[in-house]
């Protein structure tokens, strides 16, 4: 199994698009590598495709990028064509400044003009934390072309409580610093990083697969792109006001699943219950000792959860 790509990379992506190669490798999953021109700022979008079946979409969190989806490959494919981006700023998508583009909007729009560059007019979508923001403000603005909606690992947007680390990097100079400082640097870096924040155990990940995100940051825009995202999402008090969809999401009628883990890092199961059960038509499943990337733990309980709720008729 391989990755294609799309067309033979510039000198600045190559080390990333050989980093996606060896994730797909280890994963053994055949995964196509493509681009999709949209209207700007979006510009170009890259994404990750493999599968046969109706439409997937995957949408990767904060600081990740849409090879984080690759573990869940195998079990999708089989089921689903799966779509996975890399949201603008992230990966080898253009880097956009979103103090300029906002993101409440423009995190919707850029994904219907993604479906439609696509040719998909319904499809299913699987959110994690910022991605499970965006799959929500999408079933939101978008019903009709939202099939069936997956959270897994507490999405944003249901609280407007962020945690310690992420209020002091909101502060002004601070918080600039502070995002310098933390910036991994190498495997043993990007591994404590998930540790703390994204996975309870991550004995079940091969080095390979934190190379992406490690090469990525050298890619052109991507450091300045993520921190003006940061900068719009939030402050030292929290989310900004807009970008709490508490009281929107209870209208969703879209069949919905959360997963949730008992341990995730941004919020507990208990902010997302009470929402969930506002909702016409969704359902919660716990995962004990699970963290906020719940299908990247040693068990297969969270990829079983969605899989199982996605292919539901």
């Amino acid at each position: 199994m391989s990755l294609h790509h799309a067309a033979d990379p510039s000198d600045e992506a190559k080390p990333y698009v050989e980093a996606l190669a060896d994730v797909c490798d280890h994963y053994d999953v055949d995964v196509e590598s493509q681009y999709a021109t949209l209207s700007d700022p979006a510009s170009k979008v890259h994404y990750l495709t493999a599968g046969e079946g109706p439409p997937l979409l995957l949408l990767h969190g904060l600081s990740t990028n849409g090879a984080t989806w690759v573990p869940m490959f195998d079990a999708l494919t089989d089921h689903f064509t799966v779509y996975a981006p890399d949201r603008p700023g992230r990966g080898l998508s253009t880097a956009v400044d979103y103090r300029e583009t906002g993101f409440r909007q423009f995190g919707v729009e850029y994904l219907a003009d993604l479906l439609d560059a696509l040719g998909i007019e319904e499809t299913a979508v699987v959110g994690n934390s910022l991605g499970g923001f965006q799959s929500l403000a999408l079933a939101v603005d978008y019903p009709e072309r939202v099939r069936r909606l997956c959270l897994v690992g507490a999405p944003a947007g249901l609280s407007r409580s962020i945690p310690p680390l992420f209020r002091v990097l909101d502060l002004p100079l601070v918080g600039d610093w502070l995002f310098d400082f933390i910036e991994a640097e190498s495997v043993a870096d990007a591994r404590d990083a998930y540790r703390r924040i994204n996975v309870e155990d991550d004995s079940a990940l091969p080095d390979a697969y934190f190379e992406p995100g490690l090469v990525a940051e050298d890619l052109p825009g991507q450091r300045e792109s993520l921190r003006s995202l940061m900068e719009t999402l939030g402050t030292m008090r929290g989310m900004r006001p807009q970008f709490d969809l508490r009281e929107a999401v209870s209208g969703i009628e879209t069949p919905t699943r959360f997963v949730w883990g008992t341990e995730d890092y941004f919020w507990s199961p208990s902010v997302g219950r009470p929402v969930a059960s506002t909702m016409a038509n969704a359902d919660f499943v716990t995962l004990n000792d699970h963290g906020h990337m719940p299908w990247l733990e040693p068990d297969d309980d969270a990829t079983e959860a969605v899989v199982e709720f996605l292919s539901e008729a």
